[in-house]
């Protein structure tokens, strides 16, 4: 029995969903809302609230990059993995930034492009609730400033040159190979496919179709992938409308921001 935990807008439940499809493991889709991942049922699974979790015969595997190796090693199909020492210290370097620099900068731009507006709607004791139920006490800082804060907040501009170094370092790589660590798709591409969504999904595409032709071609084969369809094809994220919109209305300001980047 295999279970997968996620909602459709998150970025690292959208990872593991690529890695599952590519794999060809097949799943329940315990797809939960948001507000449900702040309560006592979720987090005896889950103690940091977040997605995804992945429950595989009654055991418990957490954190998204842990649960793409696990997927990747536990079960039959396509290898998602290089064999080569060089190669796999690439697709492991690529995973750490996904991780550690691209995860927190694209919630910087995504709370603060699409979902800014409707907090500041909340009241001041909403808001404080909201902020005291995030257990990771820097996620919960960052949330904070992106809110109160916006394209002042000093995270804003970091995150933006974060997303921006991202497509370069792309651009350099995939001119050199046809994948992120190699000539093969592996846990690399699945580990950076949810950061161009969420680009593509606020219509930031020109960030790469102007001036990044092998970020371009490899989104391209991205989105010809059956997994693309599999994951985003028949159930597209919903909060894409929204993000479309919210990301059209403030891309003159982001575009500025960049060119003093």
């Amino acid at each position: 029995m295999i279970q997968l935990y996620y909602f459709h807008g998150a970025t690292c439940g959208l990872k593991t969903r690529f890695t599952l499809s590519e794999k060809r493991v097949k799943y329940d889709q315990m797809v939960v809302e948001r507000e449900y991942l702040r309560t006592s049922t979720y987090r005896k699974l889950n103690p940091d609230g977040v997605v995804p979790t992945l429950i595989h015969n009654g055991n418990i595997i957490l954190e998204s990059s842990i649960i793409m190796h696990y997927v990747n090693d536990a079960f039959e199909g396509p290898q998602l993995k290089p064999t080569e020492p060089l190669e796999i210290s690439k697709m492991l370097n690529w995973m750490k930034k996904a991780d550690e620099l691209y995860l927190p900068s694209i919630g910087a731009l995504t709370y603060t492009i699409s979902w800014r507006d409707s907090f500041l709607q909340k009241s001041d004791g909403d808001l404080k609730k909201y902020f005291n139920e995030i257990p990771d006490e820097e996620r919960r800082t960052r949330r904070q400033r992106s809110i109160e804060l916006g394209f002042s907040s000093p995270d804003f501009v970091k995150a933006l040159t974060s997303l921006d170094q991202m497509l370069t370092d792309m651009e350099t790589t995939l001119s050199q190979a046809e994948w992120l660590a190699g000539n093969k798709f592996t846990l690399a591409d699945a580990a950076i496919i949810p950061f161009l969504e969420r680009l593509d999904e606020f219509t930031y595409s020109e960030l790469w179709e102007e001036g990044r032709p092998a970020v371009s071609e490899w989104w391209d084969r991205i989105k010809a992938r059956d997994s693309y369809e599999d994951v985003l094809g028949k159930v597209p994220n919903p909060e894409g409308p929204q993000h479309r919109k919210k990301g059209q209305k403030y891309w003159p300001k982001i575009k500025n921001m960049l060119i003093k980047i």
